[in-house]
């Protein structure tokens, strides 16, 4: 093996080394959790749902879509600065959480399938811009 041949194959095992450690260095995984459904009033036909999703990657992430078994349609909102309102995405930094709340972002369940009682569980399913998809139990309860 001549000398540029030998350094071209060690240049391209660094390049590759640098690489999986790069790789390997974000397998951390974005996960949800604490999640929890606000009991409905009897008769309402929609109810706010709330998450914490957690971002321990090196870039931010946005929840761009979720879906619940009870729910016809779910809608991302946020009751920011400007006032409540609808939004296409909710942001989570990198290295950080977000907390849903009721003074903060939510998850809108419109168009109840069922009655929801406290204790019932609701399947929640939120999809983010980089293709994962997290799927939590939610519990029905009072505040």
């Amino acid at each position: 093996m001549t000398r540029a041949l030998a350094r071209a194959a060690a240049a391209t095992v660094a390049t590759l080394a640098i690489a999986g450690g790069a790789v390997a260095g974000q397998d951390k995984e974005v996960t949800a959790q604490a999640g929890w459904v606000k009991l409905p009033a009897p008769g309402e036909t929609q109810a706010m749902a709330f998450v914490t999703v957690i971002n321990p990657t090196m870039y931010a992430i946005y929840v761009t879509r979720a879906t619940a078994d009870a729910a016809g349609s779910v809608e991302l909102r946020d009751r920011g600065q400007s006032g409540e309102k609808a939004v296409e995405f909710i942001t989570v930094p990198a290295y950080e959480r977000v907390e849903m709340g009721p003074g903060g972002a939510y998850l809108l369940l419109r168009d109840l399938k069922r009655p929801l009682q406290e204790g019932d569980t609701v399947a929640l399913t939120l999809s983010t811009d980089v293709d994962v998809t997290l799927t939590i139990a939610t519990l029905v309860r009072k505040e």
